[in-house]
């Protein structure tokens, strides 16, 4: 695995209790300066989506990304030509970021599926993971070209990646134990809870214009992660997937492909931006117990309208992690039909980045 040269930052973040040595940013607007910081115009991932995030136990935090560059951006144009990798990792160290990639060779993705040469017909895209044990498990999709086009991309299957910290050493890669239907996918995302280990997924039930998902939610100890899940049933836990349901109290918001659960405080907190592409609604719901069910359904943030028609935005993300002035940072990812556009532009592939009111979502 390769790491790009680090680049220091003109701001840094404290881990722990993230605060900023600037003067705060207002609550539900765009931190334009941490944006360039995560995402620079060079020396590391310089644009991309996916952008979940891992807290490492010595302070670092690690950013999981989908389709990204990490060639030179100049005038918000992208250098051509620029490779697009199907994933990168951004490591975040102490006032550095730096890019990770090339699992098998310089054009190749930081997590690459065994046996994959070529990463058009197959590859990973992001899930969410955990730190368990001095290890970092991410949960990688493994999706593949099934029809022609920018939308023919398929789901297969989801992959455990086990990582040796702090090294970021890869030692293990083994499909999850869920054996099901395509539309059910699992590790989209992760919680870490004393002696469990819960793991979401994003059920499509009706992908049409106004799509239908729901959240399931199964649990397992770390010795029997690869072997053993148990499925959520509305009242317990079931060792037969064919129990599964949804979680309570979400139903009326389609859950997007990429979502979070987190502890914040005493509450666990599950955040989704509708799956719609013109919404940009971005809910949270609270719940006491890591299965729900889920209530205090709040309207957080909503994407502002985009003068572009071909830009629209998805899959927003909390990183609890980074907190200060009773504020936590979340994200959103921003995308362009027109791919030349995204060249042209860098900002309509780049995430935003804003904080929220700890008070707005508990």
């Amino acid at each position: 695995m390769m790491i790009l040269a680090r680049i220091p930052l003109a701001i840094v973040l404290l881990f722990g209790v993230q605060t900023s040595t600037r003067a705060s940013v207002p609550a539900n607007e765009p931190d334009e300066m941490l944006a360039r910081v995560l995402i620079p115009d060079s020396g590391s991932v310089t644009g991309g989506d996916g952008m979940y995030s891992i807290a490492l136990p010595d302070g670092r935090s690690l950013f999981l990304m989908g389709d990204s560059f990490i060639g030179p951006v100049k005038e918000g144009r992208r250098t051509m030509p620029d490779h697009m990798y199907r994933n990168t990792y951004i490591l975040y160290d102490r006032g550095q970021v730096s890019a990770i990639y090339g699992a098998i060779g310089e054009n190749s993705s930081a997590a690459v599926p065994p046996g994959v040469n070529d990463e058009h017909q197959k590859w990973y895209w992001p899930g969410h993971g955990f730190v368990k044990d001095n290890t970092l498990y991410v949960f990688q999709t493994l999706m593949y070209q099934g029809e022609e086009g920018m939308w023919g991309f398929q789901y297969e299957t989801t992959d455990i990646l086990a990582y040796d910290l702090p090294g970021l050493e890869l030692k293990k890669t083994t499909n999850i134990p869920f054996k099901g239907p395509e539309n059910i996918h699992f590790g989209m995302a992760a919680l870490a809870e004393d002696d469990y280990v819960y793991i979401y997924a994003q059920v499509d039930i009706d992908n049409g214009p106004v799509p239908i998902s729901e959240a399931w939610v199964a649990r397992t100890t770390l010795d029997k992660l690869y072997t053993e899940w148990v499925y959520f049933d509305g009242s317990g836990w079931s060792s037969s997937s064919l129990d599964a349901v949804r979680m309570e109290g979400l139903s009326d918001v389609a859950i997007s492909s990429q979502f979070n659960v987190f502890k914040l405080n005493d509450k666990y907190v599950l955040l989704t931006q509708e799956k719609q592409f013109t919404s940009g609604e971005i809910y949270t719901f609270v719940a006491d117990h890591p299965w729900g069910p889920w209530y205090n359904k709040q309207l957080i943030y909503t994407v502002p309208d985009h003068e572009n028609p071909n830009v629209f935005s998805y899959n927003a993300m909390a990183h609890p992690q980074f907190k200060k002035d009773g504020k936590i940072l979340i994200s959103y990812n921003v995308n362009n039909l027109d791919f030349a556009e995204q060249l042209n532009d860098v900002s309509t592939y780049r995430p935003r980045f804003l904080w929220i009111e700890i008070d707005q979502i508990l």
